[in-house]
């Protein structure tokens, strides 16, 4: 069975208080895709590597990519609106019998996470990584406790999600043509009544989503570079 590395990064990170996209961000004078490419095709021999982004940034992609000396072949595809345009687009330009996306700010992903996620997903179709929830959690209306959510079902979704090609292509399609708004490919199988298995992720695998998460990213480098 082959498999595709599709990282969408295309995202322009609205929450991330800088004047760079988050992706580009540097640590020790490298952007955080580059890490997060060099963490994942160390944790698995992908067949070929899939990036989402747009026109403006490739020349930026190249550098990084000629510094990661990559010996897998790898393609830039234009990214989408959405997220789910990124990955379905890049879906089309895939030639592997499977797909695992993987955010593109997600550098500290573990090599036990990302080769039991495939596992799981070769058995399953679709599967994806994640923790459970450890805080309570409130529902909250006007800065108000409305309510208490029992947490022992509920589940943090990480990335990679890997799945069979057709199964998230057909379920991107799906959401895509019914304008249902997906925040990770989970939920367009999820939308499209397909089964997604979980597999546990690792602590660290955070998505680098504020300026303040940089702190947590030196500690964590020391430990997976």
């Amino acid at each position: 069975m082959s498999i595709s590395l599709i990282i969408p990064a295309a995202g322009v990170g609205k929450r991330f208080s800088a004047h760079i996209k988050k992706q580009f961000t540097e640590i020790d004078d490298k952007p955080l895709i580059y890490w997060t490419i060099k963490r994942l095709i160390t944790a698995y021999n992908f067949d070929e590597l899939i990036i989402g982004l747009n026109k403006d940034d490739i020349k930026f992609i190249e550098n990084v990519m000629q510094d990661l000396n990559i010996n897998i072949p790898y393609i830039y595809v234009q990214g989408g609106k959405e997220r789910a345009n990124t990955v379905f687009n890049c879906l089309e330009k895939s030639n592997s019998d499977y797909a695992a996306v993987h955010d593109s700010v997600r550098p500290f992903v573990s090599n036990k996470a990302v080769q039991e996620t495939i596992n799981q997903a070769y058995k399953t179709g679709a599967a994806i990584c994640g923790m459970p929830v450890r805080d309570t959690v409130k529902k909250i209306e006007n800065n108000e406790i409305v309510s208490t959510i029992p947490r022992d079902n509920l589940f943090l979704a990480h990335t990679p999600q890997v799945f069979k090609k057709d199964i998230i292509y057909n379920a991107l399609h799906k959401s895509l043509n019914d304008n249902i708004l997906v925040t990770d490919e989970a939920s367009a199988c999820e939308y499209a009544g397909i089964t997604v298995s979980t597999v546990l992720s690792n602590y660290e695998n955070i998505k680098v989503t504020y300026a303040e998460d940089m702190e947590l990213i030196d500690i964590f480098k020391k430990k997976f570079f």
